[in-house]
């Protein structure tokens, strides 16, 4: 990443949402789309604590791609005041760092990308699930999670959805109101295959699940309406690997204690209460203070 990766794409937030830019452009929508797409869904005016890494990540993109707004150079530049940097407000020598970094990256971007990004060419895959859909994953020859489809979407040239994994493991058959009992599953640190640290659930693309969509069954549906945030998380899941995941974490509690903050039933993420909200975004910014004091130390 050269120079790019001191500040601005080393941030989690920031690579998360600039690989959405990419796997959406690559999708077949236009630049502006997509930024409307990813603020409504980000929506970074109310984000007091990630409004620079939000659009950091949508300016990146569009950057890459050749086609920069200028509606996002304002935004970019806007998130140089103290008030949307309030992660890095606690220690004054970090908030003029980061002001610093944003600056030359604001410089850099004016300048157009010698050779922007073409699109990649992608066989069209629709959604294989509907939003609220509940179904049956298998995680090895005998064992099956249950997930929650949060949301479905099709593109012009690929579908996706937004899988939500609860703790109920299974082997031949379960039930929704056992489902509904059930609490929302957590990733600890830990393992090959562990680029979380949090509440599993993730967008999956239909092209990333074709190839094994026979281990997926539907158990019923539920009525999706407003959902409990569960905080940044990794936006693209990779669905082969779900049971190497699921294996990690079960060998990982089995020696160590969760740093879950707390357990997320499902019927608190379907019914969402401003005490969890707070909760969980304490707990964000938890995460991002030591992921940044790491950062130090490796530099």
């Amino acid at each position: 990443m050269g120079a790019w990766g001191t500040g601005i794409l080393q941030n989690d937030t920031t690579c998360d949402i600039w690989v959405e830019v990419k796997e959406l452009y690559n999708k077949g929508l236009s630049l502006k789309a997509i930024r409307i797409q990813l603020e409504k869904a980000y929506k970074p005016n109310t984000d007091f604590e990630y409004y620079s890494e939000i659009w950091t990540g949508i300016a990146y993109g569009q950057w890459m791609c050749g086609e920069l707004e200028e509606y996002t150079i304002k935004k970019i530049k806007a998130s140089t005041q103290e008030k949307w940097l309030t992660l890095w407000a606690e220690d004054k020598k970090d908030l003029q760092e980061r002001i610093n970094v944003l600056q030359k990256f604001i410089d850099k971007i004016q300048i157009p990308r010698p050779n922007p990004l073409k699109r990649k060419k992608i066989n069209i895959r629709q959604a294989f699930f509907e939003t609220g859909d509940v179904i049956g994953i298998k995680i090895n020859s005998n064992k099956n999670i249950a997930a929650i489809v949060t949301d479905h979407v099709n593109y012009q040239n690929d579908g996706e959805n937004k899988i939500v994994f609860t703790d109920l493991i299974f082997e031949d058959q379960t039930t929704i109101e056992e489902i509904l009992k059930s609490n929302i599953y957590y990733l600890d640190v830990g393992g090959s295959n562990n680029y979380y640290r949090g509440f599993y659930r993730a967008i999956f693309s239909a092209r990333n699940m074709v190839k094994q969509i026979k281990n997926a069954f539907i158990i019923g549906k539920i009525e999706i309406g407003e959902q409990l945030s569960l905080g940044v998380g990794t936006p693209y899941g990779d669905w082969p690997k779900i049971g190497n995941l699921i294996e990690e974490q079960i060998n990982f509690i089995k020696e160590n204690k969760s740093d879950k903050p707390i357990n997320v039933s499902v019927n608190q993420f379907l019914k969402p209460e401003d005490h969890l909200r707070n909760i969980l975004i304490e707990w964000d910014k938890k995460i991002f203070r030591e992921s940044l004091e790491q950062k130090k130390t490796v530099s």
